[in-house]
């Protein structure tokens, strides 16, 4: 490989390397605030943020495309690059390991309010359940006698 091509390679990974943790933390800022807007319970916004994130998401898929021609053998590489353009290289990486960590946090998150308000909206439906059998069982024979025993009839 010769310098000019060296360079050129070095150039292009850290462009794509910035390119997805640009795009891994726009995603992390969208799940962020995909998990405040299903809190709000607002299904427009929250469709919005769900769109936006899947073109970010396809979006990362043609980035990690263009890096299989330096991931395929990354030890090949890292090892073609000179000291400090490696070091750069690794802080990106372990830049955009800390995002997907957060990302990974923030997806946890959302799972976990989604079935606590499943698990709400269940319980109230089976309370609503349980009213109504009640309301059935003292319903209208039970309101006949009391009523005839309200009016001094019976």
């Amino acid at each position: 490989m010769t310098q000019t091509t060296q360079r050129r390679d070095f150039a292009d990974l850290v462009s794509l390397l910035a390119a997805e943790r640009d795009a891994y933390a726009l995603t992390l800022s969208l799940s962020r605030g995909q998990e405040r807007v299903f809190l709000k319970g607002g299904a427009r916004s929250l469709m919005k943020i769900i769109a936006r994130k899947q073109t970010v998401i396809d979006g990362l898929a043609l980035i990690d495309k263009a890096l299989s021609v330096y991931t395929a053998d990354w030890n090949a590489t890292l090892t073609a690059l000179p000291a400090l353009a490696r070091k750069e290289v690794g802080a990106l990486v372990a830049e955009i390991g800390e995002i997907i960590d957060a990302l990974m946090q923030s997806e946890r998150g959302i799972a976990n309010v989604v079935a606590n308000k499943r698990d709400e909206t269940s319980a109230r439906i089976r309370n609503l359940g349980q009213r109504r059998g009640a309301a059935s069982a003292y319903g209208k024979g039970a309101l006949a006698a009391t009523g005839r025993l309200l009016d001094r009839e019976g």
